[in-house]
């Protein structure tokens, strides 16, 4: 097998994926793409390494010219293996640009002027985290006769319509992401360490289910207790307690495509006041999910649930929603475009998926649910097939509200 069998499509899906964004970039008028962010990277070659805790980059020109992939030198073997790009257009930087003065983007400066890219309207990630202002110094002094500007997330809202094979993966994604939180309602109870609980759902989203290994995982956030007032809280060294409720969010990566997932589990019998809580969130995703389809805005979506819930007497102020896709470690699955939010007026188009995150946060108690959905023209196809009520357990076998 060679290194190019092992990447996860096919060379026309990626062939596809470039035309459509240097489309993008004629339409707003740029010449070359200088790519940072390891996500849009991976999008459009499939490089896939922990490396970008140095500078990369990816150098696409409008024109037609083939792209050109810059890393530190020990990484080029992996892009070897990792992309199917060909040898020449991989370039490696040396160790002097990284452990002595001389920065990375000074090497990416030199390879636009090799390539006679240099007079050129330039587009940059200046909203990337992978892209610093002292990059953007370096580019403007190596390259003075460029005209720059933002790429304002060009390559992004290209990823937010994914293909048939991207659809796929995320629907495989889900498939670890179901394994991993029925991992965790099974050994979440009374007297168990939180750590313990987080590990088993490391194992899992590692390991997959079905012959469906995962890729690196985003962290699992679950929180318990007080503590569901936070939507972002991870383990504690302590043990789960009788009378207390526990987030569960996790999402599983399959070929770095992430699926979204959120469960909320009480040990104990829960007060009324929560299970009235749990039956607002539910009547709140049914007027969600009766909006989240094609033709409806963004903002539709948030005021279904905010109808919803509001005369439940439940509030939500953040977004209850965003497109969801491809992620690394450190990098997060949120892709930075749609916002199921006040004032988002992006149409919903088929193959956007969305991770619909329907988590409460209140004063002192908490209550999480979301799913990852594809949009289609009609009712939105979830990639979750768990169901969706609290899961109430004691010393025995977990079992869902109302059973």
């Amino acid at each position: 097998m060679s290194e190019r069998d092992q990447v996860p499509f096919p060379a026309t899906e990626y062939s596809d994926r470039l035309d459509r964004v240097r489309k993008a970039a004629d339409d707003r008028g740029l010449d070359l793409l200088v790519l940072t962010d390891p996500k849009n990277i991976c999008y459009l070659t499939g490089y896939d390494t922990y490396a970008f805790y140095v500078t990369q980059a990816l150098l696409v020109p409008v024109s037609g010219e083939q792209p050109r992939l810059i890393v530190r030198g020990i990484d080029v073997t992996a892009a070897q293996w990792t992309t199917r790009l060909s040898d020449d257009q991989i370039l490696g930087y040396g160790d002097e640009f990284v452990v002595q003065d001389a920065h990375p983007m000074a090497f990416v400066a030199d390879v636009i002027k090799a390539n006679g890219w240099h007079h050129l309207r330039i587009a940059v990630e200046c909203d990337g985290g992978s892209f610093s202002p002292l990059a953007m110094r370096i580019l403007e002094h190596e390259l003075p006769d460029a005209r720059f500007a933002d790429s304002r997330r060009l390559v992004e809202w290209v990823r937010c319509i994914k293909s048939t094979r991207e659809l796929a993966v995320m629907c495989e994604a889900g498939k670890i992401s179901d394994h991993a939180m029925s991992v965790a309602l099974e050994a979440i109870a009374p007297g168990v360490a939180e750590p313990a609980v987080a590990a088993a759902i490391y194992a899992a989203l590692v390991e997959g289910v079905d012959g469906l290994a995962g890729s690196s995982p985003w962290q699992p956030y679950m929180a318990a207790g007080q503590r569901t007032n936070s939507p972002h809280c991870r383990w504690t060294d302590r043990r789960y307690r009788v009378g207390e409720p526990t987030m569960i969010e996790l999402g599983a990566h399959r070929h770095n495509y992430a699926a979204g997932l959120s469960r909320t589990v009480f040990l104990g019998d829960p007060p009324d006041a929560y299970r009235a809580l749990d039956k607002a969130v539910q009547r709140g995703m049914a007027a969600a999910l009766d909006k989240l389809k094609a033709g409806y805005r963004a903002e539709d979506v948030k005021q279904a649930w905010q109808l919803a819930t509001t005369a439940r007497g439940v509030e939500k102020g953040s977004r209850i929603g965003y497109s969801i896709g491809l992620s690394f470690p450190d990098t997060c699955w949120v892709e930075r475009t749609v916002s199921l939010a006040a004032g988002d007026r992006t149409v919903l188009q088929p193959h956007m998926t969305i991770h619909l995150m329907l988590a409460v946060w209140l004063d002192k108690i908490g209550h999480s649910l979301s799913e990852t959905f594809i949009i289609t023209e009609g009712e939105p196809e979830s990639v979750s097939s768990l169901p969706r009520q609290l899961t109430v357990t004691h010393t025995g076998q977990p079992h869902r509200a109302g059973e």
